[in-house]
């Protein structure tokens, strides 16, 4: 973000970068653990608003893709803002669908408020977080997780790339994400899609009597 200003104009050495901070008495590795509606041996954990931004849809799509219902798996969602600051723009329709798919792997989905000892107790109770965001301005959710002793999987660009590299963290290439971009372009914004959906509209015009 820093960057960002300084290549829009902003002089150097007028800005400072001032990171956000962990309490590392309240998260830490050992301590109480958030008790979860799930049998599942091994729980993947993403916390944040589920927006665009954070890439929840990347983090759905893979993980469908990789486990089903019989596997030893379950994805934790703790959800924020739901109701406040991230309101109409968080993925709970996708999430619950999700959930609903037939032998689909197991989701649990957390959108009420967690107190600090429950937030702390949360990362306690599963064993890796995965936060593959598409952009972020710290990712405190990450270094939270971190200061519990969980192995992170996060994006390899940047805010988190402040404090995360290849010994504390699983650094996922960006350019996935371009890969995902380009899959979504080609599979419904090609021109011959703006051809058949101008074809067809025009179409049922003709069939429409003419007004006077």
């Amino acid at each position: 973000m820093r960057d960002g200003f300084v290549r829009s104009g902003v002089p150097a050495d007028r800005i400072e970068a001032v990171p956000n901070g962990v309490d590392k008495d309240w998260f830490q590795p050992e301590g109480e653990r958030f008790e979860l509606e799930t049998a599942k041996s091994f729980k993947l954990l993403f916390v944040g608003g589920t927006t665009p931004r954070r890439g929840i849809d990347l983090l759905l799509s893979a993980h469908l893709r990789a486990f089903s219902a019989s596997d030893d798996v379950c994805l934790v969602i703790k959800d924020m803002g739901v109701g406040s600051f991230y309101k109409g723009q968080t993925s709970q329709e996708l999430i619950r669908r999700c959930q609903r798919l037939a032998g689909g792997p197991e989701i649990v989905y957390l959108d009420g408020s967690l107190t600090a000892r429950e937030l702390a107790g949360l990362y306690r109770a599963c064993d890796a977080l995965v936060h593959p965001y598409r952009g972020e301005g710290f990712g405190l959710p990450i270094a939270e997780a971190m200061a519990s002793a969980l192995p992170v999987i996060v994006t390899d660009h940047g805010a988190a790339r402040d404090f995360c590299h290849a010994r504390t963290a699983y650094l996922i290439p960006a350019r996935a994400t371009g890969r995902a971009a380009r899959e979504r372009v080609v599979s419904s914004l090609l021109w011959r899609h703006a051809a058949d959906a101008a074809n067809e509209r025009l179409a049922r015009i003709v069939e429409r009597p003419i007004r006077r």
